[in-house]
Formats: structure tokens, C-alpha cells, sequence
């Protein structure tokens, strides 16, 4: 299942008696969970309807005790165990998960998992892999369950992302906007939702939103900025780049420059590789991992300035021995990063 599904299940008011949610972006697992939760109690009352639980410190047993106690004057009860981990191999877990009750929504929240493959029948003390377990649910005609994984956002997935979640707040952006705003704050959906959040209050009166809004709501300078240092290196210019790093050092994490400096670069090997030419769709964007047609065309113009192919091979070497540096000798990461960027714009 995809959170889609989830999206028409609470539009639909109809629910499934068993959810797990799980992956690494632990934001979206909250997000999904809470969603479900409020949709399904509805007007029923939380204080005898909605229960919450920790994997770390209950036992499956209690859970399942909890779900299957009777709705209190309400169509449904809601269980939400958060930190789920460590039950999904439980036996009294699993024998429930595979008859739940029809008049509860078990919502379980577990970080990243692997499942593995669903055996035909359960242990012989009952235990069942819940994961798979319910990942195999997607081809019954009529499940009981679903599994629901929020992977960390790829680039292209976290700019789509912002951009949605302004649209579904009544606001356009630019794309200029959403490609600031990312390379400013990153993947993580955490992050990004509170500022997202600060810029709709911000910016409540205005039509759209800007680069310009972008860089005013987080304190960036127009010129001295992480996306300007990505540009700078492509240009291949030294002084530009270590002025723009000089002003960085003392506001920007060192770990958090090399991050994007090594996205920037690999999208430019991505778009070097295949070899664009002539106007880019946004379909052909979306194979080198961007979003509208415009990105290639402006990071294909930096291409020229890698012309030999054995030193672009060393830059994603320079990058690794600066994250490795970085990781091992925290002490000297402003140093390495200072080097990072005299090796990436050496002529």
C-alpha cells in the first residue's frame, strides 16, 4: 500500500483493523498515524476510545487486551503503539494481527524494516513476520491490513513534496522557490514542514511565494548561501567559492556543505551521462532524479566545465575523503570542507 491509499481511506471513512507504518522518515509515519487516528475516532470519544502504547515499554499482550475491548459508544477504537519494533515478532502479536478486531484500527509505528518473506503458516508458537505478513495483504481481494513505508525523500521526491504541500495550503510557489528552499533545507520532511509552516504565517496575505521570501524567512544572504556555493563550484571559480564558503563556516554545518556539494555533482555526472540536448522535459528531468526540465538545462551548462572525465571521477573521491575526514576528525571539518572546495574548483 502507498500512502495514496491511506489519503483515500480517510477520505472514504472506511478503515482497515490493521496499519503499520514504518521507514525512515519517521515524520511522515507521525503525520500518516495521526491523520488515520482523528479520521477514524471521528466524533467518538478519545478519552474511552483511543489508547497509546510504546513497544519499549508494553507488552504485546497489553496491546492486544486493548484491541479487543468494544468501541465505548463510538463506531471504532483506535490503538496506536509507537516504537513498535521490537513486538513485531511476538506471537500473541502476530495470532492478532492475522484476526484483528473488526471494530479497532491498530496503528503501528515501527522506524526502518526489512521484511522478510511471508511463510505460508505461522511458526508453531505463532509468530508470524508482521511486516511481510502484511505486505502480502496488497493482493488479498479483502485485507485485513497493510503495510505502508515512508522512505527518506530522494531529491527530486522532496521538492515535489514542498511544492504539494504549498498547494495543498491554498499557495503557489516558484519553482525557483522550491529549488531555494531545498537546497537550503535539505530532505528531511521534519524540517521542511516547519518551515513550510513559519512561511504560510509569514507569508499568509501573499498570492505566492518566491526565492526571495525563502532566503528572507531562513536568514540567508542572497550571496552568501549554500545554493550560490553549489553554483560557484560548477563555475569552476575558486575565489567566488571560498569567499561564499568563508561567510558559511560559521553558521552552516561543514557535513551539511559536502551533502549538497555531492548531490549538485552527481546530478551533474547524471545529466552529463545521458547527454540532454535541446530543450528538457520534465519527463526527462525526472530521469536524472529532478523535477521540471528547467534544472537540467540549468546545471547542463556547467558540463563544459568538467571536460575530462578522470578528473570528475576524483571529485566524488575528494567528497568521500572529506566525509570520511569529517566523521573521523570532527575538529578539523572546517578545514577539510576549505580543501574540498579548492580541490572541486582547481583548474
Amino acid at each position: 500500500m502507498t500512502h495514496k491509499l491511506i489519503a483515500s481511506h480517510i477520505a472514504k471513512n472506511t478503515f482497515l483493523p490493521v496499519y503499520l507504518l514504518y521507514g525512515e522518515e519517521e515524520y511522515l509515519v507521525e503525520q500518516n498515524a495521526t491523520a488515520l487516528k482523528q479520521a477514524a475516532l471521528g466524533d467518538g470519544d478519545p478519552s474511552f476510545n483511543y489508547h497509546v502504547f510504546r513497544g519499549s515499554d508494553h507488552k504485546a499482550e497489553e496491546i492486544v487486551a486493548a484491541a479487543i475491548e468494544f468501541p465505548f459508544m463510538s463506531e471504532r477504537r483506535v490503538i496506536l503503539v509507537r516504537d513498535a519494533d521490537p513486538l513485531l515478532k511476538k506471537p500473541s502479536l502476530g495470532k492478532y494481527v492475522q484476526n484483528p478486531a473488526t471494530e479497532t484500527v491498530l496503528l503501528l509505528c515501527a522506524g526502518s524494516l526489512k521484511p522478510g518473506r511471508a511463510r505460508k503458516r505461522p511458526a508453531k508458537d505463532g509468530s508470524i513476520d508482521i511486516p511481510a505478513w502484511l505486505q502480502q495483504q496488497d493482493r488479498s481481494s479483502s485485507p485485513v491490513g497493510a503495510a505502508v513505508e515512508f522512505k527518506a525523500f530522494k531529491d527530486n521526491v522532496a521538492q515535489k513534496w514542498i511544492a504539494q504541500s504549498f498547494a495543498d495550503a491554498g499557495k503557489k510557489i516558484s519553482p525557483e522557490a522550491v529549488t531555494v528552499m531545498h537546497a537550503l533545507c535539505g530532505n528531511g520532511a521534519r524540517e521542511l514542514a516547519s518551515e513550510i509552516e513559519k512561511l504560510l504565517t509569514a507569508r499568509k496575505d501573499a498570492e505566492s511565494i518566491e526565492a526571495d521570501d525563502i532566503y528572507n524567512l531562513l536568514g540567508a544572504s542572497r550571496q552568501y548561501n549554500v545554493f550560490e556555493l553549489t553554483n560557484a563550484v560548477l563555475e569552476r571559480n575558486p575565489r567566488k567559492a571560498q569567499e561564499i564558503l568563508h561567510h558559511l563556516l560559521g553558521t552552516e554545518e561543514p557535513v551539511m556543505i559536502v551533502n549538497v556539494l555531492s548531490r549538485q555533482l552527481t546530478q551533474l555526472w547524471r545529466v552529463r551521462s545521458l547527454q540532454l540536448h535541446g530543450r528538457c522535459t520534465d519527463e526527462q528531468a525526472r530521469s536524472v532524479g529532478l523535477v521540471w526540465g528547467w534544472q537540467v538545462e540549468n546545471i547542463r551548462k556547467y558540463v563544459k566545465n568538467f571536460p575530462d572525465p578522470a578528473y570528475f571521477e576524483r571529485c566524488f573521491e575528494y567528497i568521500l575523503e572529506t566525509d570520511l575526514s569529517i566523521k573521523s576528525l570532527p575538529d578539523n571539518s572546517q578545514i577539510a570542507v576549505t580543501r574540498l572546495v579548492s580541490e572541486l574548483t582547481h583548474s
